[in-house]
């Protein structure tokens, strides 16, 4: 079953991992769940990051370094 934009900022706050589609969220949810991880210590793969911009994904590894992997 599909997880809300909600539920997976949960879910890292609470310290788990998650693995995104960078196609079905914004770039601002992307945004806002690496801040989470960046928070939690936890790690975030954003699949399909090739459908956001490079500039998005810099600003997205800015805000959790070392917490983020993208797959292009």
């Amino acid at each position: 079953m599909p997880k809300t934009t909600t539920d997976l900022k949960d879910i890292v706050r609470l310290g788990g991992g998650v693995n995104i589609d960078a196609s079905t969220k914004t770039t601002t949810d992307l945004k806002d769940i690496a801040r989470l991880a960046n928070t939690s210590g936890e790690t975030i793969v954003i699949r399909n990051a090739d459908t956001k911009t490079t500039t998005d994904l810099k600003d997205i590894a800015r805000l959790a370094p070392g917490k983020v992997i993208f797959e292009i």
